[in-house]
């Protein structure tokens, strides 16, 4: 004997109506977006165990580094501490040669009976202080002085006299010192 069906809901008016037609776009298409859906779900789920795992590893991993950095911490400040003094060392040797050069090139521009009672020197800036006795000394050293290729922007700076006939004229100077100067050709000696 067949298999007999019973259709307890009549087909003919309800697939008409709002809700019959409801009813069947929701068992046939529901099904299949609500079936999407939890595997969307599933998948984030899952997903999300995987950005875990790696926000896991990445925070271990930076754990491990920090503490390598922390160790080493010691040693980078006493190299940079070395490799600081080394580089003021080897500044002050390049610039004993410059300063050597500098006052030989003074020493032979210089009139007699000028006396230097101070000289420095910073940053390619000489600043000098020194003593003569006669105005036509301290006119012609500046002469040489501005004749000279190796020294620019001279600034006189002070300029005094003692009282008494054979007053003491002190003056005060600077100039810069061209980039060139610890160059052997810039010597015309």
């Amino acid at each position: 004997m067949p298999a007999k069906t019973i259709n307890l809901l009549p087909r003919k008016d309800f697939d008409k109506t709002t809700l019959g037609k409801f009813l069947r776009w929701s068992l046939t298409y529901g099904r299949y977006i609500i079936i999407c859906t939890e595997i969307i779900v599933l998948l984030a789920f899952i997903y999300r165990f995987s950005l875990d795992r790696q926000i896991t590893d990445l925070g271990d991993e930076i754990d491990q580094k920090s503490a390598i950095i922390s160790a080493n911490q010691v040693f980078e400040l006493q190299f940079r501490n070395l490799q600081s003094r080394t580089n003021h060392i080897g500044e002050l040797f390049t610039n004993q040669d410059l300063v050597l050069k500098i006052i030989h090139k003074l020493e032979t521009i210089t009139p007699a009976g000028i006396k230097y009672t101070n000289f420095s020197y910073s940053g390619r800036v000489v600043n000098i202080v020194a003593s003569t006795q006669t105005n036509i000394q301290l006119a012609q050293f500046l002469n040489n002085l501005n004749a000279t290729p190796q020294f620019t922007k001279i600034n006189i700076e002070s300029i005094s006299k003692t009282k008494g006939a054979n007053g003491t004229i002190t003056f005060q100077f600077s100039t810069t010192v061209l980039d060139n100067f610890d160059n052997q050709q810039a010597f015309n000696l």
